[in-house]
């Protein structure tokens, strides 16, 4: 059960710095996976090949130092289950809507909302207007 909390949360680091990276210096790649403002849940691999290749990475990487098994399979099943439920409003139910956020304000919401927390790169809805939250420590 470690084993997949750990694959899960090194995966979320990665995807974070990662997507953040294809955003700031990699846009025209990234764009590509941008097109659809109201995505559904196959839009979450649409994107340029180098786009899935470099995400795909931070799911393979920690295979080096965590072993390959059950475990493995697990998270990489929960990590897919979860990105397709991101980018569709019918599961924003289950994991919110932070992600459809990113996809019409593409400037906020890169990652899980832990990390966007963290990092100060979240959002949240009040009265209907959209409000960056600045985190100070």
């Amino acid at each position: 059960m470690l084993q997949i909390f750990l694959h899960i949360v090194s995966y979320d680091i990665w995807f974070y710095f990662s997507h953040l990276l294809l955003h700031k210096y990699l846009w025209w790649i990234h764009r590509i996976h941008h097109e659809k403002r109201e995505p559904i849940w196959i839009d979450t691999y649409h994107g340029h090949w180098f786009e899935s290749v470099f995400q795909s990475l931070g799911f393979f990487l920690p295979l080096i130092f965590l072993n390959v098994s059950t475990s493995s399979g697990i998270a990489l099943v929960y990590i897919n289950i979860r990105a397709m439920l991101h980018h569709d409003r019918r599961g924003s139910w289950i994991v919110g809507d932070y992600h459809l956020i990113h996809h019409k304000h593409p400037t906020i919401n890169y990652g899980q909302p832990y990390l966007d927390f963290l990092f100060g790169t979240n959002s949240q809805f009040k009265n209907g207007n959209l409000m960056k939250m600045e985190l100070t420590i």
